[in-house]
């Protein structure tokens, strides 16, 4: 033994490296696995996140009073937004919208929202505006104005495109009161609503609700993250099944107590939690061995998500005469809407198996478990850009 070492380490170098290469090799493969993890994970980052790092819009709103041929209206807009989309600052470090800067940027504002909403008969003339007042509110801005509209026969028709130039799922909320009373959402795809319409039956209120659920899981890029790095591990349905129910029971619960004001968290520290949530479910999964846990940590973790939910929902609005409707149909729109993204991502899955395999890849564990980490790196990396954002916005 003694003289087999001792003639091993007296080879040449080239010989020396032969014999301990295989040593080294191991290394070489973690790094190179390491490194294909790094670059799938920034690939299917960049491709499947592209709004990520594109200004997101708040819910913006008009509450508005009609009496008659006088209507009046309370225009609420967030301050960033208007400073991403007129190019002044109105706004302080913590994202607060200041006196003194409003003041000197108050013709930019209304110059800004003239041109984005207007108010007129669908067959006939437009109405009068008057501008009233423009006040701070918190991150806010609150423009009330008043149109004198002439009597005309058409339904009148309200036209809002404010901030469809920076955010192509920006959405505008308008609730109606006075002669009619009723609710509605406004967006890039449906810019314009009537508000002389009859009071809306029970079953149009639960399908606007509904429909409002659907729409705001499909946009919250947030949400659906969050489901992605929940599910992106499981491959067979019993644990899937636990996963999303577990998450459905949870938000469910949140959401009814915080539109109820049974229990509420500041929207600031609610949405730092959705993102924090998402960043630890991502990063555990290049960890986790035992999925069996996973259901505990999505209902704890959809507990969060459910106040987040609820703070559109009451952004919403929502009918006196019909609480219990309009709560039920949105909470119903978010669970259709959350299978829906389940269902898609589990068949994508699938088919992008398929076509793989007919192309000579052979589908092993190894395989699947390197998609879905770089899935998950993705995914952690939205989060964490998530994370910080709303850490630094306060």
């Amino acid at each position: 033994m003694k003289a087999e070492t001792k003639k091993q380490y007296a080879a040449s170098p080239t010989e020396h490296f032969r014999l301990t290469s295989g040593h080294l090799r191991p290394n070489f493969r973690a790094l190179k696995e390491r490194v294909w993890l790094i670059v799938m994970s920034l690939l299917v980052f960049a491709v499947s996140t592209g709004n990520v790092f594109a200004h997101q819009t708040k819910l913006s709103s008009t509450r508005m009073t009609i009496a008659a041929d006088d209507i009046s209206a309370r225009i609420e807009l967030n301050g960033i937004d208007l400073d991403v989309a007129t190019g002044v600052s109105l706004t302080g470090p913590d994202g607060e919208v200041l006196d003194d800067k409003l003041a000197l940027a108050i013709d930019d504002v209304r110059r800004y929202v003239d041109s984005h909403v207007a108010l007129g008969y669908e067959d006939g003339p437009e109405c009068v505006r008057a501008h009233e007042s423009a006040t701070p509110k918190d991150d806010h801005v609150v423009l009330t104005e008043r149109w004198q509209c002439p009597r005309d026969s058409s339904p009148l028709i309200y036209r809002v495109t404010l901030f469809h130039e920076i955010d192509p799922v920006s959405r505008h909320m308008v609730s109606v009161d006075g002669d009619s009373k009723f609710i509605g959402l406004l967006s890039v795809s449906a810019p314009q609503m009537s508000v002389t319409q009859a009071v809306p039956s029970v079953w149009q209120t639960f399908f606007r609700y509904l429909v409002s659920g659907i729409e705001h899981i499909a946009i919250g890029y947030d949400h659906i993250a969050f489901l992605l790095a929940v599910i992106v591990l499981v491959r067979r349905f019993w644990p899937l099944f636990k996963v999303v129910t577990a998450f459905t029971i949870a938000h469910s619960i949140t959401l009814t107590l915080a539109v109820l004001d049974i229990v509420s968290f500041p929207s600031n520290l609610v949405e730092t939690l959705i993102a924090a949530s998402i960043v630890y479910v991502a990063a555990e999964n290049f960890f986790v061995k035992d999925l069996r846990h996973r259901w505990w940590l999505t209902f704890a973790f959809g507990l969060i998500h459910g106040f987040g939910f609820a703070s559109v929902l009451r952004d919403y609005g929502l009918p006196e005469d019909a609480l219990v409707i309009a709560l039920a149909a949105f909470n119903i729109g978010v669970e259709i809407g959350q299978l829906l993204i389940v269902i898609a991502a589990v068949i994508l899955w699938r088919v992008g198996f398929l076509l793989a395999q007919a192309g000579g890849l052979v589908r092993t564990e190894v395989v699947e478990r390197r998609v879905s980490l770089a899935i998950s790196g993705a995914v952690f990396l939205a989060g964490l850009y998530w994370l910080g954002e709303r850490l630094i916005g306060g």
